[in-house]
């Protein structure tokens, strides 16, 4: 876009002012080429959009979130100096119904027993329903590798359901998250199988150990949540079920059962969708760890929220844990670039170094969301790919330099894909995108836990991780089970167009 800009500027300073309007133009293009210039800490253009970010809600107080709630009576923002309104302006934007990156979060079921779906309608975004599926993972013991490669092809197929014209989803996201290990399970089964004539010291030592063990221990919860764009086809549906948001709540009861076969097909586990009380948990202890991830009987179903405050590379939450008192907990969270990856193929345990396979014990999550592409669309992209890398090889070898093996390897992935997208096949594509946050109960933790998520995530062949800092708010909730956090694959002009013309059906069909 600079250039561009620069172009037609250049074109007409040269005209004007001949070779010193030449020169102008050269110095200006060399300015966006230097500011736009990608580099392992970003560019100087996006380092100096972060710096204007963080002055502006500095200013607006924006980097303070309270639930409104806790809002006092006595606040009031009209009164006094200058200065004085301004400071009261700053303390009243601190209090709102939800913390960044879950603004506009409401709910359309919430019942007890019931699944929670959740109503989304962001500023600027499209509305869209979500649900969380609680679900046991694929792996769940020693398995051959024969069983994970089944497993992975499984998962495949349970994304390429929703390419099809006919699904209402739109996106899947998978969560793992890493905590501690809660020993309320295991207590109760010791108790039921203790001896009742058990010395008192023995019974003490154990329990102990029991203590000592969830102290140090961690164990992960996985998730997945699914979820339907509010558009026309969707509307249209629901409008054969039922009128206004009863047809809405009635089709979505057909489609959480219908996810749910998918699910178990593709050899999650036992799958239960998450009550609105059971998300609020997970939403309360993400916010908090300390929290019990299961205790629902005592959440704020509304308003799940915990009191935070941002620093440029981390959002500190504040509230009273389970014992009543007061902590904080330090969280940072960072997206994981698609160029960051290494090109090559990849085996189903790639993210191991990131989950199981870490020996510290470090509190985290692991959030991929995947919007699946028809694949139409993906065959044109992928054979776009292939063309482009082509032509590009192709320009090295005349110019007689080295090929690029980075180059090749995308020419190999980009052939690889269209031939898994040959018709026939009952492939589609897929965009997606990649958060992690970490969390700690203290600064100095949350730098040593940084400095070991970066050699994880590069012995998981990610060469670079991208910390989302002046925004880490925001960024931490996409890494929750509300599936936001990624920006809806744009698709091609042909596309839209066939979607248009094709509408939403005839209101008198079944």
């Amino acid at each position: 876009m600079g250039l561009i800009l620069v172009g037609i500027a250049g074109a007409f300073a040269t005209i004007l002012l001949g070779g010193t309007g030449l020169v102008l133009t050269a110095l200006a293009t060399g300015l966006v080429y230097v500011a736009t210039i990608s580099t392992h800490r970003g560019s100087p253009l996006a380092r100096f959009q972060e710096r204007r970010r963080w002055k502006e809600r500095v200013r607006l107080g924006t980097t303070d979130f309270a639930p409104v709630w806790m809002r006092p009576d006595s606040l009031d923002e009209a009164r006094g100096s200058r200065t004085e309104r301004a400071a009261a302006a700053r303390a009243w934007n601190a209090y709102r119904d939800a913390p960044d990156g879950a603004e506009g979060m409401y709910w359309l079921q919430r019942g007890r027993g019931v699944p929670g779906i959740a109503w989304h309608a962001p500023t600027g975004e499209d509305a869209h329903l979500s649900v969380a599926f609680a679900v046991e993972g694929q792996v769940r013991g020693i398995q051959s590798d024969a069983y994970l490669d089944a497993a992975m092809t499984s998962f495949g197929h349970l994304l390429a359901r929703y390419g099809s014209a006919s699904s209402l989803v739109s996106r899947v996201q998978t969560i793992t998250r890493v905590v501690p290990v809660d020993s309320a399970f295991h207590e109760a089964w010791v108790w039921d199988q203790l001896d009742p004539d058990a010395p008192a010291d023995l019974v003490a030592s154990y329990d102990e150990v029991v203590q000592l063990v969830a102290r140090s221990g961690l164990a992960q919860r996985h998730f997945v949540v699914v979820r339907w764009p509010l558009g026309q086809e969707f509307l249209a549906a629901a409008a054969r079920r039922g009128p206004a948001q009863a047809g809405w709540r009635t089709l979505m009861e057909a489609e959480i059962a219908t996810v749910r076969s998918h699910l178990r097909s593709a050899k999650l586990g036992n799958i239960e969708p998450l009550t609105a009380a059971e998300l609020g948990a997970v939403l309360r202890h993400l916010q908090q760890p300390s929290w019990p991830i299961d205790q629902a009987g005592d959440v704020h179903v509304d308003a799940p929220w915990v009191p935070s405050r941002d620093e440029w590379s981390a959002t500190i939450t504040q509230g009273p844990g389970p014992d009543g008192q007061l902590e904080q907990w330090w969280h940072r969270t960072a997206q994981l670039p698609v160029e960051a990856f290494e090109t090559g193929p990849r085996d189903s345990l790639w993210l191991a170094p990131l989950l199981s396979q870490m020996p510290h014990p470090i509190v985290r999550t692991v959030s991929i969301q995947v919007d699946v592409v028809p694949a139409a669309a993906a065959r044109h992209a992928a054979r776009t790919d292939v063309t482009t890398d082509l032509a590009d090889l192709e320009a090295q070898r005349e110019k007689g330099v080295l090929t690029s093996e980075e180059l090749a390897a995308g020419l190999t992935a980009a052939r690889g894909r269209l031939e898994d997208l040959r018709p026939g096949s009952g492939h589609h594509g897929a965009g997606w995108a990649a958060h992690l946050t970490i969390s700690a109960p203290t600064r100095e933790a949350l730098i040593d836990a940084t400095a070991k998520i970066t050699e994880a995530a590069g012995n998981a062949g990610v060469s670079s991780l991208t910390w989302l800092d002046t925004q880490q708010a925001a960024a931490m909730a996409c890494t929750w089970p509300i599936a936001r956090g990624m920006r809806p694959v744009e698709r091609s002009t042909a596309s839209t167009l066939r979607a248009v013309l094709a509408g939403a059906g005839h209101k008198e069909a079944i």
